[in-house]
């Protein structure tokens, strides 16, 4: 992987100040434990990035620089705002990620998202798999040319579309009706849940409709990356 594919390192008081000043693409802040300056706190706060309190060896593991208790992550792609990407004229298609943490599974939906034509993938800025290199390598680069949207809390874009009549759906096991049944020919939010505990309640209930992927009672459910393509495929297969 060449080295503008590899997530950055920021650290030290005024570097990360400015680089929260010029909205470089932050992923996260590590600050040491007991981390009390107050001002830079409140910016932190204020900018919405998530942050973590770590012992001094993590972030001493993360640089070997003097970085004066704060060491900050910089994704090598920038995040979209989904007012950006969004064309209430069109149809388009986007998956929104509910609480989805392991990486490759990040990095294998952003790369069936590219590759099966969605128009952007919504994740939330904490609860979520972070856009390291790890993602960026399983996705194939396709991480590159998909827009990302990242957004404070899922809700907020499941509003956002709902008040465009933007049908959301979700994928679960709990439904009745087969993916087979659903109409994609219109402009569509997929929403799919943690790998272990699915979609959470809250968001359920703010679907419009509902939707399972058939199975052989040999086997429970299906890897959320796997689920996305399966998905994404008969979205396709609708649609051209």
């Amino acid at each position: 992987m060449s080295d503008n594919k590899t997530e950055k390192k920021i650290y030290g008081h005024h570097s990360v100040i400015e680089a929260i000043k010029n909205k470089l693409p932050i992923q996260k802040i590590y600050l040491q434990s007991g981390f009390n300056k107050s001002n830079l706190l409140e910016l932190l706060t204020n900018s919405n990035i998530p942050i973590s309190f770590v012992p001094e060896k993590k972030l001493s593991s993360l640089v070997k620089e003097n970085h004066k208790g704060i060491v900050a992550i910089l994704s090598s792609i920038d995040f979209f705002e989904l007012e950006e990407i969004f064309k209430p004229d069109k149809k388009q298609v986007f998956l929104i990620l509910d609480g989805i943490t392991d990486v490759r599974n990040f990095g294998a939906i952003i790369r069936s998202a590219c590759g099966l034509g969605a128009n952007g993938i919504i994740v939330a800025q904490n609860g979520s798999a972070p856009l390291n290199e790890v993602a960026i390598q399983t996705s194939a680069g396709s991480a590159f040319n998909i827009p990302i949207i990242r957004v404070s809390h899922i809700k907020d874009s499941i509003y956002f579309f709902k008040a465009y009549k933007v049908c959301v759906m979700a994928c679960t096991e709990k439904a009745k009706n087969s993916v087979k049944s659903i109409d994609f020919n219109k402009s569509l939010a997929i929403v799919l849940g943690n790998e272990n505990k699915g979609i959470s309640n809250g968001v359920l209930n703010l679907c419009d409709e509902k939707f399972k992927i058939p199975i052989s009672k040999s086997l429970d459910s299906y890897n959320v990356s796997v689920a996305a393509a399966l998905v994404l495929y008969e979205n396709f297969r609708q649609n051209n």
